[in-house]
């Protein structure tokens, strides 16, 4: 029987028999009788895998707000190179569901110190105001003492005088006072005095001479000196040093040196330091008079007209108030001349009285053949 079925199935039309046979008994099978055939599935799976955009929340870090220092100096910027960062307080940030307005970053290694944010550029001012450190005030220089500096002052001026030794006495000798500017920077001043009549045969001339520089403020004494005929007991002598601030002073065989006190002047020059610095303005004056420095106080007496062979002139009356000193001098300067000096009178420590009174004023210096001024 087998050989049979072997022989059948030899036959090709006899397989495609079988074949059609077992699908149609398989597919009744499978419609009729329940049966679950289930071929396998090859295709690969697909895993889906969602992304969702979401805003991390804000971790909030407790911050202790930085100690300020009191005040804050700002370097000063160069061209256009931003302003290092200052410190600040940092704003709190609040919290929201969508998105927080500031962001801390939080570090893996945070340091004990507070936590300073550095500010950010924006067009609103910043939260802490900054206090900048005023320059200091500069000291005021000694051309700005308040005083009313005549720059248009003489250049020149030659004063002859009547000299008596008593109050409005006769005349009993002649006097001749020149001040000189030589170069615009420094001044001469000499100073002669010359008895008459039977006086000159027993007074000798008395010569005083004042030099030095000549400055924005006035007179500057480099010397001075005094001397009363050919006596060297009676000659005195003062050196300036304004480099050093010392006066060595010479009064007959002694030489000693002291402290240069602030503008100081000569007993000649101090006269003529009126026409730059008008008096009433400083009356408190240091002078010396080759012997010592003091500080001299001068009152105002008032407005007085000298009467003279110049006629009446309007001056200023001023006199020294104080008693310790070797001379007490009187000055009456004249207020159409500047200020100058054409009335003197002064009184040594014994009583002895010596008055000068102006008869001729020259200020224009004198020429060589008409043409060239003497300087």
């Amino acid at each position: 029987m087998w050989n049979k079925l072997e022989v059948l199935m030899q036959d090709p039309s006899h397989k495609r028999l079988a074949l059609a046979l077992c699908a149609s008994i398989l597919l009744h099978a499978m419609m009729f009788g329940g049966v679950d055939l289930s071929l396998p599935y090859f295709k690969k799976e697909m895993h889906v895998i969602e992304a969702r955009i979401q805003m991390p929340k804000a971790t909030v870090k407790q911050v202790e707000p930085a100690k300020l220092e009191p005040e804050v100096v700002m370097p000063k910027a160069e061209k256009s190179i931003e302003p290092p960062p200052q410190p600040v307080i940092p704003p709190k940030v609040e919290e929201t569901a969508d998105a927080p307005t500031q962001e801390v970053a939080e570090t893996n290694n945070p340091e004990p110190a507070p936590e300073v944010v550095p500010p950010v550029e924006s067009s609103t001012p910043s939260q802490v105001p900054e206090k900048i450190e005023p320059e200091p005030a500069q000291e005021p220089q000694p051309v700005d003492a308040g005083l009313v500096i005549n720059e248009n002052a003489y250049q020149y001026v030659e004063t002859y005088f009547d000299v008596s030794t008593k109050i409005d006495g006769p005349t009993e000798g002649k006097a001749k006072a020149i001040f000189n500017v030589v170069d615009n920077d420094h001044y001469q001043l000499n100073f002669l005095v010359k008895a008459e009549g039977l006086a000159a045969l027993i007074l000798p001339d008395l010569l005083q001479t004042s030099d030095g520089l000549l400055t924005k403020t006035g007179l500057r004494p480099l010397n001075y000196l005094y001397q009363f005929g050919k006596k060297t007991d009676k000659t005195r002598k003062a050196v300036f040093d304004w480099q050093t601030n010392t006066v060595q002073l010479t009064n007959g065989n002694e030489v000693k040196t002291e402290a240069l006190l602030e503008d100081t002047q000569d007993v000649l020059s101090f006269m003529y330091q009126f026409m730059y610095v008008p008096p009433l303005q400083k009356m408190q004056l240091n002078i010396t008079n080759g012997k010592k420095i003091r500080e001299y106080d001068y009152g105002f007496e008032g407005e007085e007209n000298v009467n003279s062979t110049l006629g009446e002139v309007k001056t200023i009356h001023i006199v020294h108030t104080g008693v310790e000193v070797d001379e007490r001098i009187e000055l009456w300067l004249a207020i159409d001349y500047q200020y100058i000096p054409v009335k003197i009178r002064k009184i040594d420590k014994d009583g002895k009285i010596y008055e000068f009174v102006a008869t001729r004023v020259i200020t224009t210096r004198p020429t060589i053949d008409g043409s060239q001024p003497v300087k």
